[in-house]
C-alpha cells in the first residue's frame, strides 16, 4: 500500500524569504558562502515542515538549482 502524504504548505512570508536567499546564492562565487546561505534557508524551511522532516543541504541547493 502506498504512503500517502499531505503536500508541505509553506507560508507565503517563508516563500518569500526563500527567494530572497536564492538570488544572493545564485550570485555568490565562493562555494562556502553558497552554502551557508543554503544552510540558513534549510533552517528556515525546516521551522515550517512537520514535526520529523528531513531536508538535506543538498536538497536545497537542488531547489536553489531547479528554480533558477
Amino acid at each position: 500500500m502506498p504512503i500517502i502524504r499531505k503536500p508541505l504548505e509553506i507560508p507565503p512570508e517563508v516563500a518569500r524569504q526563500f527567494a530572497d536567499k536564492m538570488r544572493p546564492f545564485h550570485a555568490e562565487d565562493s562555494p562556502l558562502k553558497r552554502d551557508e546561505i543554503a544552510a540558513d534557508t534549510a533552517h528556515l524551511l525546516l521551522q515550517h515542515m512537520p514535526k520529523g522532516a528531513k531536508l538535506r543541504l543538498a536538497d536545497v541547493l537542488e531547489l536553489f538549482r531547479l528554480m533558477r
